[in-house]
């Protein structure tokens, strides 16, 4: 027998005749139509050779690119399709179009036969084109009997198969079968539709002669003679094995977005599967939020080294092959990372490992975003065949399916755990949340906030300015609360609050959150003061977590208590915190009303230059003795004031009244030269603190050269650069500027080269030790004092209470001196005494009081 028998072809029926011949290369642009073609489509040769073979084929033998647009198209269905061709002018008719491949002269190229099968007349296949057909093609050429045995095969089916063309003849098609039990039922099959006489596909599990099992589809089309009776069997078979493994791959990963698996198992698991079909690669999928950085997300066998390797890197257009493609947003090949550009610094590691070549193609999603970059990398230099293209383009897609099942998910997670109005975990979260182990036991506050009187406001302006009221707490809470703090909307007008916090501050945050909630808000061109209640309660580090449910309770009956209580203020579940809040609260209100009634009384504590004995100035400070509680220390009133917004009120009035003083003793005649105030660290956020400063300065009719500004240095640390800029505005006015406490801080001796200050304070904790020359502490005071007299500064030691202090200081030539050694703080009218006995004093140590 012949390999290509071209007289067994030509045994067609006659309804075969008038056979168009149609060849593309591998970009599908038409090459060869012949006239039969011209004549069935109604194309002129001249007008479609070297157009896409769309302009005249049937899309439906065209396969899609994975993941491009429905016009992209590349290699063509091979095998027997059945469809209706559309003419030139409209018309349609009935064809039968066999797709084959061949290679000729190196090319690569599909060879299409068009027959019409509707009642027109034809032309016969010219036996030579037949030939070369059935001779080049890759497709396997089996010719059957009327009984069933192989009378002929092509080539390409010895390349299929294993078996040489006499090893077949005269045996029953079912040789190739596998032996598999579904081989019965398909054999059955087959001889049922070759009896009805039609041409129809199939496909067989067959065996190699190997033993290898591969599946076949087998496109079959029964010969009959003129009397009917069936004399062939013509039968074209194509590898889909791959095909198979393509679907199965697909079908399981669908399989896994319906489990439940995760997004990072799932990518894991694509990674395994393209690996198993796709020898001598090894996968890799990236992914980035911000188009800026990315990180893996799956792999497989790629060495973990290489993986962490690029964990983070930068997205951008010379970032490797994943990196780029990305940034590109298209395929990027790279056949030999060692000399690639795009891998210039960044291919040291997966060259170590023995990758040579990498490909990338980037994940786009459905919106037009670049999730990330689905990657290959190959141990042998070179480019991907079709076939891994064509997995790679799947995989994308299926990357693309299970990222967006993820956004989904979350999507839904986060409309059942957060409230969609003011976008804060609801209830379900919190119960959640409470419920999960904590790595370290702290003590826990929970809060829960009612808004008073919010159902009225809601009547009278409407749902909408509800909700715009309610937006407005959210948003005012966050502000209020540290970054660890969590503040979440259970229910219409409530809010529970977890901080980390003891009783103490958490009476803090409460009042803070009151204070913040206070500030009138405009809704409907309506001032309204969204005012709350707040309940807390407290679990103790020693308190199990499954208690958490008992502290809510408990932070709902103290809410309950601060509604009694009159609303708009807090209690906690606990009668002792109750009290210790109630006398907070009560403090505070006393405090208020003592600034506002000017209760409050300013005494001044001596500074004494150590060369000659005179007075240098005094240090203002606050005292406040209230007719019903009595005297209450600075170290209690002081940070109440910070804590409740009215320091800024007590600094302004210290300053005020330290001025007035000081130009009633300019007034009758008592020379202190220098008043120094001191101003708390909130003071320095207000950029207008140099303003106030010189308005008090004009209305008390004080010398700025008489005024100096005492801040801490852990102010200066704080907020350095705002702090700095409003010193400077200070200096420029003409005032002293002195850094308190120094040493107790964290910046270095050299950084106060850099501040704009005219004198620094040695804290007074400096003096316990002091007293032994040779110890360390003396070394740390000589040299502050040391560096500030060269930066021309003026030194102050604070808490001098010994002769020795004294003494040591004088012989380090420290500039000043202040302490209980020379005076305790005095009211005015007995500093004007002292600075009496102090001016009549000849004795070189200064008057002690």
């Amino acid at each position: 027998m012949s390999a290509t028998a071209p007289h067994r072809l030509r045994k067609l029926p006659q309804e075969t005749a008038n056979v168009g011949v149609v060849i593309v290369d591998e970009d599908n642009a038409i090459l060869v139509f012949n006239d039969v073609a011209e004549r069935m489509s109604g194309h002129e040769r001249d007008t479609v050779v070297g157009q896409h073979s769309r302009t005249v084929l049937p899309p439906e033998i065209h396969c899609p690119l994975p993941g491009s647009g429905e016009n992209a198209t590349s290699a063509l269905r091979t095998g027997l399709h059945r469809l209706e061709v559309t003419r030139r002018d409209g018309t349609r008719f009935s064809a039968e179009l066999e797709v084959s491949s061949l290679t000729a002269g190196g090319r690569r190229m599909h060879v299409v036969t068009l027959r019409d099968v509707s009642p027109a007349e034809g032309q016969v296949l010219n036996s030579e084109i037949c030939a070369t057909i059935v001779h080049e093609t890759d497709r396997g050429i089996v010719v059957l009997d009327a009984e069933s045995r192989i009378t002929h095969v092509n080539p390409a089916f010895g390349i299929l198969s294993g078996y040489s063309e006499d090893e077949v003849a005269g045996n029953d098609f079912s040789i190739l079968f596998s032996g598999h039990g579904r081989d019965i039922r398909t054999l059955q099959q087959f001889r049922e539709q070759v009896a009805e006489g039609r041409s129809f596909e199939l496909d067989i599990q067959a065996r190699r002669r190997d033993g290898d099992n591969i599946w076949l589809r087998a496109a079959v089309t029964p010969v009959h003679d003129e009397h009917g009776r069936l004399e062939q069997v013509v039968i074209i078979l194509s590898d889909v094995s791959r095909d198979r493994d393509l679907r199965y791959l697909q079908q399981d990963v669908v399989e896994a977005l319906a489990s439940g698996l995760s997004l990072r198992e799932i990518m894991d698991f694509i990674c395994r599967r393209i690996e198993r079909i796709v020898p001598d690669v090894q996968a890799l999928v990236m992914m980035t939020e911000d188009a800026q950085i990315m990180h893996p997300l799956g792999r497989a066998s790629l060495p973990r080294a290489v993986v962490e390797e690029y964990d983070g890197a930068r997205i951008g257009p010379a970032a490797g092959s994943c990196g780029t493609a990305i940034y590109r947003r298209e395929e990027v090949i790279v056949p030999d990372i060692a000399k690639s550009p795009l891998w210039q610094g960044l291919g040291a590691v997966p060259l170590e490992y023995g990758l040579r070549a990498c490909w990338a193609r980037p994940i786009v999603l459905r919106d037009g975003r670049v999730a990330g970059a689905f990657t290959l990398f190959s141990r042998e230099p070179g480019y991907p065949s079709t076939w891994c293209r064509r997995v790679v383009g799947a995989c994308v897609h299926l990357c693309m399916l299970a990222i967006i099942q993820e956004q989904a998910r979350r999507s839904i997670d986060h409309l059942a755990h957060y409230d969609d109005l003011t976008g804060l975990p609801n209830r379900t979260w919190l119960r959640e949340y409470l419920e999960q182990p904590r790595p370290r036991q702290t003590a826990r506050a929970l809060m829960v906030l009612n808004l008073d009187r919010f159902q009225k406001i809601k009547e009278a302006l409407g749902h909408a300015a509800g909700d715009t009221l309610l937006m407005d707490v959210a948003r005012r809470l966050r502000g209020a609360l540290a970054p660890d703090d969590i503040a979440t909307r259970t229910d219409g007008d409530e809010f529970v609050i977890v901080t980390e916090d003891t009783p103490e501050q958490a009476a803090i945050l409460a009042e803070r959150l009151l204070q913040r909630l206070d500030e009138p808000v405009m809704i409907e061109q309506v001032e309204i003061r969204p005012n709350a209640s707040i309940g807390i309660g407290v679990n103790d580090a020693t308190t199990p977590d499954e208690d958490m449910k008992a502290t809510l309770k408990h932070a709902y009956s103290a809410l309950l208590q601060a509604k009694e209580a009159g609303r708009n203020c807090y209690r906690f579940f606990s009668p002792e915190m109750n009290r210790a809040a109630d006398d907070r609260i009560m403090l505070a209100a006393a405090l208020r009303r003592a600034i506002a009634d000017n209760r409050l009384s300013l005494v001044y504590q001596p500074q004494i230059t150590t060369d000659s004995g005179c007075l240098h100035g005094v240090e203002a400070l606050a005292r406040w003795n209230d007719p019903e509680l009595g005297f209450i220390s600075p170290g209690r009133f002081i940070p109440l004031a910070e804590e409740t917004g009215q320091i800024e009120a007590l600094g302004e009035w210290s300053l005020r009244t330290a001025c007035e003083q000081m130009t009633s003793w300019m007034a009758q005649g008592i020379n202190v030269p220098i008043v120094s105030v001191n101003l708390s660290a909130i003071h320095f956020r207000d950029r207008g603190l140099p303003d106030t400063i010189a308005r008090i300065l004009k209305d008390t009719g004080m010398p700025p050269e008489r005024l100096m500004i005492e801040l801490t240095e852990s102010t200066m640390i704080e907020n350095f650069e705002q702090t700095v800029e409003i010193v400077t505005a200070i200096r420029a006015l003409g005032c002293g500027v002195s850094m308190d406490d120094f040493g107790t801080g964290f910046s270095s001796l050299s950084n106060l080269a850099s501040l704009p200050v005219s004198e620094v304070k040695i804290d007074q904790s400096f003096m316990k030790g002091f007293e032994e020359a040779s110890g360390k502490i003396y070394s740390v005071v000589r040299a502050i004092v040391r560096i500030g007299q060269s930066l021309g500064m003026n030194v102050v030691a604070e808490g001098v209470e010994t002769q020795t202090q004294y003494k040591l200081l004088k012989d380090m030539q420290c500039d000043v001196i202040q302490g209980y050694l020379f005076s305790r703080p005095l009211p005015p009218a007995e500093l004007a005494q002292w600075c009496h006995l102090q001016k009549t004093s000849r004795s070189e140590t200064p008057v002690h009081a």
